[in-house]
Formats: C-alpha cells, sequence, structure tokens
C-alpha cells in the first residue's frame, strides 16, 4: 500500500496501461506468470507469441511495483561488486563476460522498443556520474579507461575544471560521461509491453493475488483470489515485492526501501543552468543519488536510499531537501511536486539471476538496475523455457542461492547502509577540510 500523502510522478505523466477486463479464470494454462511489472509482461508476451497458452496474475495493478516506482533511467548496469570486485570474484574474462552482457541488454530494450514502436520516451542521452572526492575521481577515470578498452563501453572522463558543461554544481571533484546510458518513462513501457501481451494472447488477472502454490499430480496449483487453477510451469516474476506467496524467490532475494521525488516545474533556464545536456545523473558514493530530468525537460527526479516510506512526509521531503541541495544550492526554496517510494531486490552475490528452482522459474535480483535488465532477463528466461536458441546469458551458472537468515536481511541491510553512510559522510568531511586548508 502506498504511504499517506504519497504521488508518484510518472502515474500524473502517463495515460494508464489498456485495462485487460474481466476474462474468466481458465481451468488449466500452460505457463501462470505471477507478478505484472517489466519481468512478468515481457517473459507472458514471448511465450504466447511462442504458442503457450499463459495467464498473468497481478496482486495489484500493472506496473505496480517498482516498474512504474523507478527513476526510469537505462544503461549497461554495470555490476555492484565493480570492476576490481567481480576481477576478484570471477578472473579476468568471466568479469568481461558479466559487463558485456549488460551490453547486450541495453541493445535488446533499445531494439525491442524500436522494433514493437513503444512510446516509451526512450532517449539514450548519456549519464553524467560526479565524483565526490578526488581518490573516487581518479578510481573513476581508471574504471572509464579499462571499460573502453576491454568492453568497448564509449565513455570519457571530465575532469572538474570541466564538469560545469555537464552540470550546473561545484560538488564533485569532476567525473565520468557515459554515453550508451539514457532514459525512458518506466510507465509508459509497462503500458507498451501490457498492450503487446494482451494483442498475443495473454490472459490477464489484475487485480488478482495468487495466495498459494502447490504441486499437484495434474500439475502445480495456483490458489488466486478468483478462484483455484493448474499451470503447467509457473514463472516468478515479483522481484522486490516477493513475500511468503512467492517463497521460492522470497527467500532468495533481499527487498529494499528506496525513495523518490520530483521537483519542478522549472524555468527553462534553470533546467539549462542545471544539466546543460540533459544527461541522466549519478555520482559516486557507498549510498548514493541518482537524478535525471523529466522527459518533457521540466523537471528533476531524484532518488535514493533515502526519503523512503517508512518515515512521514515532511521528514522524507527534509532527507531528500538535504541531499539535493549539497548539489544544487539553487534547487534550495523550490517545492517538490511528488514524493514516493518503492522496493527494489538484492541478491547474495549482488548479481541478477534467472532459473528454475524450487519447482518454478523466476528471474529477478536486479539491484537497482532493473528497467534495462528486466525486459532482457524475461525475454531470455521465456526462451529457456521455449527451448529456443540464444536462452543463454553470462549469469546462468551462477548459484542462485538463498539468503541466510532471510527474515533478518533487511534489518540487516538497513544497519549496513547507515553505516556506508556514515563511511561516505565522514569522506565528504575530509574533502572539505583538505578545500578549505587548500584555498
Amino acid at each position: 500500500m502506498p504511504f499517506p500523502g504519497e504521488r508518484i510522478y510518472w502515474h500524473d505523466h502517463s495515460v494508464q496501461p489498456p485495462a485487460p477486463g474481466t476474462p474468466d479464470l481458465p481451468d488449466r494454462v500452460d505457463v501462470a506468470v505471477v507478478g505484472g511489472g517489466f519481468t512478468g509482461l515481457s517473459v507472458a508476451l514471448h511465450l504466447a507469441r511462442g504458442g503457450r497458452k499463459v495467464a498473468l496474475f497481478e496482486a495489484a495493478s500493472l506496473g505496480y511495483g517498482a516498474s512504474s516506482r523507478n527513476g526510469g533511467m537505462i544503461g549497461p548496469g554495470l555490476h555492484k561488486l565493480g570492476i576490481t570486485g567481480l576481477r576478484k570474484a570471477y578472473g579476468e574474462d568471466r568479469a568481461k563476460d558479466i559487463l558485456r552482457e549488460g551490453l547486450h541488454a541495453l541493445d535488446h530494450l533499445e531494439d525491442f522498443v524500436t522494433s514493437e514502436q513503444i512510446d516509451c520516451d526512450l532517449h539514450l542521452t548519456g549519464r553524467f556520474r560526479g565524483a565526490r572526492t578526488p581518490a573516487q575521481y581518479e578510481a573513476s577515470a581508471h574504471e572509464c579507461d579499462w571499460l573502453s578498452k576491454n568492453i568497448n563501453l564509449p565513455c570519457h572522463v571530465v575532469p572538474a575544471a570541466d564538469q560545469h558543461t555537464e552540470i550546473g554544481s561545484d560538488f564533485y571533484c569532476g567525473g565520468n560521461v557515459y554515453h550508451r546510458d539514457g532514459g525512458v518513462h518506466p510507465r509508459k513501457l509497462v503500458a507498451g509491453l501490457t498492450r503487446r501481451a494482451l494483442d498475443a494472447g495473454v490472459t490477464i488477472f489484475a487485480p488478482c493475488a495468487v495466495t498459494g502454490i502447490n504441486r499437484e499430480a495434474t500439475g502445480l496449483s495456483l490458489r488466486t483470489d478468483l478462484g483455484t487453477l493448474t499451470a503447467r510451469e509457473i514463472v516468478l516474476a515479483t522481484n522486490g515485492y516477493s513475500d511468503g506467496r512467492t517463497r521460492a524467490l522470497s527467500r532468495r532475494i533481499v527487498p529494499i526501501e528506496t525513495g523518490a521525488s520530483a521537483i519542478g516545474p522549472l524555468s527553462p533556464g534553470l533546467m539549462a543552468e542545471l544539466s546543460p545536456k540533459l544527461r541522466m545523473h549519478g555520482e559516486t558514493g557507498r549510498v548514493f543519488m541518482w537524478y535525471r530530468p523529466t522527459p518533457d525537460g521540466r523537471s528533476f527526479i531524484f532518488g535514493g536510499r533515502f526519503g523512503a516510506g517508512g518515515m512521514p512526509l515532511e521528514a522524507r521531503q527534509k532527507a531528500f531537501r538535504h541531499a539535493i541541495t549539497r548539489v544544487f544550492p539553487q534547487l534550495h526554496g523550490s517545492p517538490f511536486s511528488h514524493v514516493w517510494s518503492g522496493q527494489i531486490a538484492y541478491t547474495k552475490d549482488h548479481s541478477p539471476h534467472l532459473g528454475h528452482h524450487d519447482g518454478v522459474w523466476m528471474a529477478g535480483g536486479y539491484c537497482g538496475s532493473g528497467v534495462t535488465r528486466s525486459l532482457y532477463f524475461g525475454t531470455k528466461l521465456a526462451r529457456r523455457m521455449l527451448g529456443e536458441a540464444q536462452a543463454g546469458t553470462a549469469f546462468d551458472d551462477l548459484p542462485f542461492s538463498p539468503v541466510p537468515f532471510r527474515p533478518l536481511a533487511p534489518m540487516g541491510a538497513d544497519m549496513l547502509a547507515r553505516w556506508y553512510q556514515m563511511q561516505d559522510a565522514r569522506d565528504l568531511k575530509a574533502r572539505d577540510l583538505n578545500r578549505d586548508t587548500v584555498s
């Protein structure tokens, strides 16, 4: 349920996904898909086009979860372990394969949106990632060089003296521009996916929760709000909104609550000052902020692991204001138009996964980079189920293990985030002291 006072920017600037109608619940289907976001809709679409009789169930409205609450930022996604962490964990060659998979996922998203003629404001504007400290600038410069040479990712370094060509702020110590990043309107993408799925013959039930799954002699039995049906196969695509009803996936991911807000509309002059090239934006740091201009270029959306739904609206706005104005003091008095929250899913190894576990198919654990990955993984999973070619990914043989002490994991993740925030604050304090000394 939404928290009091929440308003989602994307919901106020898009048409609703097409209504699925009120179909009768069938006795049996080939595949039942649980979850009506990017992953569920994409896997259902591909399966239906492959000749399967598919029913999709969404407990709330289509795209209710992260699929219409995210920032709409796309890109290769890279990896939460970073280049050094990946090479240490998997070796040089495997690290390159995993990072290249992000480029394949982005290519897939572009091709899909273009070929399906989905109007979702897809624009590859690039992303400027600011470095909070000189040490992080040096590290990000090395990263940019390595990515360019080893996986052909187009990026370039922006020194502090030139960063005003990218951002109207003195907060950073330079940064990188990643040219293959960009943005979409996620709510419009949900709507486009829904239309294609319905056209392909997917039967959609929303709102209709799946309340239980049992294995029987005739197949897998699903209990739903509308009754019970049997499916030959089941796909779990609930990601950060997984719970006891989808336990096979829930026990393998840790839901993380994040917050987002929109400020504006702003004057064209101020927008041009904040982001001269209207790029996507991010920053280094353990707990970082992402931000972007809205597709119409009139407002800015900010998000991160602060200002989430577990606090009063005023406190959430205060947390956002603090994070935003240390980068953009110009926005000190600018009004919030929207504040909302949502859940993403992390995994034990910080990698996304797809495959067959505990008798069901599943995909998820996108670790905050789900817009690009979810459509790609949904299609890959469907291809695997259909026995088609080009179904493999670089993540396939990574074990999708249950999270130890899963009921306590969200609390542990919150404590770790607080510790990271303290370390980030320490780094910024040391940086500012050094700037004062130099000046």
